[in-house]
């Protein structure tokens, strides 16, 4: 009898501490789907800072690079970063985007804003569409990479980082003759200005 009446225990305890296991992993579920439902503080921030069109902005991005087939994307994204990071140079966009109808070259828009006293936020403007970056240091906002303007005139021979231009062995290709381009008469297919196409992948 005694026997049985520890064995009894032995039972009534193990139910017991399995309950408990059920219990807390019941809970550990409950927890964890109840995260999951709750958007992320970074995907509330990324829906609060939507970059909204800004096609003036990319009519004078067009002017002032001559390349006229800028993305809408990249441009509201430049644009809000401009406003946030230099609100002062921000407030000549209006200002150049109305001087820059009046000019069909970048270089005499340029000068032009320079004799209005907007030659700095021209020069923003450009740098960040070919650098892919709006300011510099630790408040610094990256644009673009592939897609930056800097990486345009070497687009048929060479790619960004971690790009490559084909399968196994691409670089073994005899590589492209020189010549010289113009954003004003051509535009280079080599980098599109959305995605990566199956031929340039990331390594």
């Amino acid at each position: 009898m005694a026997v049985e009446a520890q064995l009894t225990l032995l039972d009534e305890g193990d139910a017991l501490t399995i309950s408990r296991r059920a219990f807390a992993a019941g809970l550990a579920i409950t927890a964890f789907l109840t995260a999951c439902s709750q958007p992320s503080n970074m995907q509330q921030a990324g829906a609060q800072t939507f970059a909204v069109p800004d096609p003036g902005f990319l009519a004078l991005s067009k002017a002032l690079t001559g390349h006229p087939d800028l993305d809408e994307i990249i441009a509201a994204r430049t644009s809000q970063a401009l406003r946030e990071l230099f609100p002062n140079l921000a407030t000549k966009i209006a200002p150049l985007t109305a001087l820059a109808k009046q000019y069909d070259r970048p270089k005499d828009l340029l000068d032009a804003a320079i004799r209005s006293g907007a030659g700095e936020a021209a020069l923003a403007i450009v740098a960040a569409w070919y650098t892919g970056t709006v300011g510099t240091g630790q408040t610094a906002q990256s644009i673009a990479y592939a897609d930056a303007l800097m990486n345009r005139p070497v687009s048929d021979a060479l790619f960004p980082p971690t790009y490559q231009m084909g399968g196994p062995g691409w670089w073994t290709a005899a590589p492209p003759p020189v010549a010289p381009s113009s954003p004003l008469t051509s535009s280079n297919p080599g980098l599109s200005t959305s995605r990566p196409s199956s031929s340039r992948k990331p390594n």
